[in-house]
């Protein structure tokens, strides 16, 4: 048994433990807390031992690894290596456990076949998940897989072979126009002050809820009529904190005069909560927070929660109205994201401009994401090119 060790970043160590007698080889990744360069090479060191330990007792790449196992492996690499974010690992962990739970997770590795993976997704379906969801498991063990043919664990990703339940695309249900601005009066009367600026700000923006709550007073140009968007705040249960925006990409968006109002009245509106509290508002302060210094964001999971609440009330008072009324309110905050989108397809944006503000890393993201509402334009557009070219009527 051999085994190298080599530094790709400060902290960050790849070791990678070869066995002989089979042909096989083991990659794993360390990261020494600290993240400092040479920092940790002895720990690295005894890391590799056990890996190599463990590789000629064939607990890793060898015939005894579970799925379990590789798993395991997988989120630590996924969560360290990859830095995935929190609410991302939370998503795996939460999957690993049930297929672990079963006897798929015992299973060994290199003898896993497409059936045990067809087995496990009847499974599912038989337990009421649907199809969705069932694809979210098979994402899952598709990547993990992957990683094990890069790690010498299998031969081939056996997923290739398997067969998913069709899932048809999820029915994109967003406000209309006039329930969108009935959304926003009927918040300003709710508890929280702020809930109906913080939702006409979503819809003028387009911005993800965790980018939303990461906006600070430093991102806002105020003669340029900009937002930055450049931290996004990640939530799991109770714990939350800061992280890059989705695909890493800081971007700018523009407002238009109702947005840079709605932001002059929320800084005057925090202003006075801090000068009562007898502290200075810094730059650094978060736009919406619920603490006079701005210290603390309004985290994502409270936004909802209270988007759930109002959805809730407006649904109970279009049923008690008289006469009773029959239109849906059952929306998610997200689906404000896609109101946004949707409205400025509708308005002949081309694809790159809207792809932008919404962050998409690629703008066929945004046309695969709202071809329904490209194929109204597209309908507009063959009307008006008929109209233009029909003959004139006698």
């Amino acid at each position: 048994m051999t085994g190298t060790i080599r530094e790709r970043s400060p902290g960050h160590f790849e070791l990678r433990a070869f066995n002989v007698a089979t042909g096989k080889q083991v990659t794993r990744t360390y990261v020494h807390p600290r993240g400092e360069r040479g920092v940790g090479i002895r720990a690295a060191r005894a890391e590799l031992a056990r890996l190599v330990t463990d590789v000629a007792n064939g607990a890793h790449g060898g015939e005894k690894a579970t799925l379990g196992q590789l798993l395991d492996e997988w989120i630590r690499f996924s969560e360290k290596a990859r830095e995935r974010s929190p609410t991302t690992i939370a998503g795996y962990r939460g999957k690993v456990k049930r297929i672990k739970a079963g006897k798929l997770g015992q299973a060994g590795v290199a003898k896993l076949t497409g059936k045990d993976l067809d087995d496990f997704y009847l499974e599912l379906k038989l337990e009421g998940l649907s199809p969705s969801s069932v694809h979210h498991y098979h994402r899952v063990l598709r990547a993990a897989l992957n990683q094990g043919v890069k790690w010498g664990w299998l031969q081939a990703n056996v997923a290739a072979k398997a067969t998913v339940p069709s899932a048809p695309a999820p029915e994109m249900h967003v406000p209309s126009i006039e329930q969108a601005r009935a959304l926003v009066v009927r918040a300003g009367e709710t508890a929280s002050p702020d809930l109906g600026p913080i939702l006409l700000f979503a819809m003028l923006t387009g911005v993800r809820r965790g980018e939303l709550c990461g906006i600070q007073w430093s991102d806002i140009d105020w003669a340029g009529q900009l937002v930055t968007i450049r931290r996004s705040i990640w939530q799991v249960r109770s714990t939350w904190g800061v992280k890059d925006p989705k695909t890493h990409q800081v971007r700018t968006v523009a407002l238009d005069d109702v947005g840079m109002t709605l932001l002059r009245a929320r800084r005057e509106r925090a202003e006075l909560d801090a000068m009562m509290a007898g502290i200075e508002l810094s730059d650094d302060a978060y736009v919406w927070s619920a603490q006079p210094d701005g210290r603390t964001p309004r985290t994502p999971n409270s936004l909802s929660r209270a988007f759930h609440r109002l959805c809730r009330t407006m649904e109970a008072e279009a049923k008690t109205a008289d006469p009773p009324r029959t239109e849906s309110w059952d929306f998610r905050l997200h689906d404000l994201r896609h109101w946004s989108a949707i409205q400025l397809v509708a308005l002949g944006k081309d694809p790159r401009t809207v792809a932008s503000r919404l962050g998409h890393s690629d703008p066929a993201i945004t046309l695969r994401t709202y071809s329904h509402a490209l194929e109204a334009r597209d309908r507009d557009a063959a009307e008006a090119l008929g109209r233009t070219l029909s003959p004139p009527s006698p």
